[in-house]
């Protein structure tokens, strides 16, 4: 792009009109130039429009080498979206060289910022964000707790042994999390955990046992055993489950 075409770009991204911003956001982001990054990274700071801070993010992704430095610096400041933005535009460039400025955002006090982190942690440090994100189970609202299995099921089956642990470690609504996203994980990453959480289906807490017994409805044939024995088991509510699910497994 000649400099006259990236100036008519800069001020089509402040344009009103969010259709407008997006069209240069995406030309931006196709150009060569890396001197579009301070201007898309303005543009981020202030944009409203979710459409257009995607296309932003995206744009950003394609100059990560020459943002990487302003991103870095946005990770820790004092406003949590800035550090929301720019750990959502790092776990799209999901650098392992980036793991070590992401994963302190995990631990976060903002929610917003928290759940973008647990995704920029899982897909810049895969199995090494295990420790970070396992922290975190049992925290805040349903967004926030999905958006962390979210981030345990991106990693894979290296998250089945640190989760089968938690099903016996921490707060009830640690130990209730972490079968739900053994669930969330399925078959057959987590068919493994079948054995943990027919065990946890025992918990002294009715919330656990209800969270264990549903996960191992969605592993495999790996969890046929366990789900009869509970279904067979004194707890009238997990036996009550337990047999409903093995009953849909028949009929499909």
């Amino acid at each position: 792009m000649t400099n006259t075409t990236l100036e008519t770009m800069f001020t089509a991204l402040r344009n009103p009109e969010g259709s407008t911003r997006r069209q240069a956001a995406l030309a931006l982001g196709a150009s060569r130039d890396d001197s579009v990054v301070p201007v898309l990274l303005a543009q981020l700071r202030v944009e409203y429009d979710p459409h257009v801070i995607e296309d932003i993010t995206w744009a950003l992704v394609q100059h990560a080498e020459a943002a990487r430095g302003d991103l870095a610096e946005m990770l820790t400041d004092d406003d949590p979206a800035r550090r929301r933005t720019a750990a959502h535009v790092l776990s799209k460039v999901a650098d392992p060289a980036d793991f070590d400025a992401v994963v302190p955002l995990v631990a976060d006090e903002d929610a917003d910022v928290a759940i973008k982190a647990y995704r920029a942690a899982a897909n810049t440090g895969g199995a090494r964000a295990l420790t970070a994100l396992v922290a975190r189970l049992g925290d805040g609202e349903l967004l926030q707790r999905d958006a962390l299995s979210n981030a345990f099921a991106a990693i894979g089956a290296a998250s089945v042994a640190p989760l089968t642990s938690a099903l016996t470690d921490g707060s009830p609504a640690a130990r209730e999390h972490a079968a739900e996203a053994l669930g969330h994980l399925g078959a057959p990453e987590a068919d493994p955990a079948a054995d943990a959480l027919e065990r946890a289906a025992g918990d002294d807490d009715p919330t656990v046992r209800l969270a264990a017994v549903s996960a191992l409805g969605q592993l495999g044939g790996a969890a046929d055993e366990a789900l009869g024995r509970l279904a067979g088991g004194a707890d009238a509510l997990t036996a009550q489950v337990a047999t409903r699910l093995l009953a849909g497994r028949v009929q499909a």
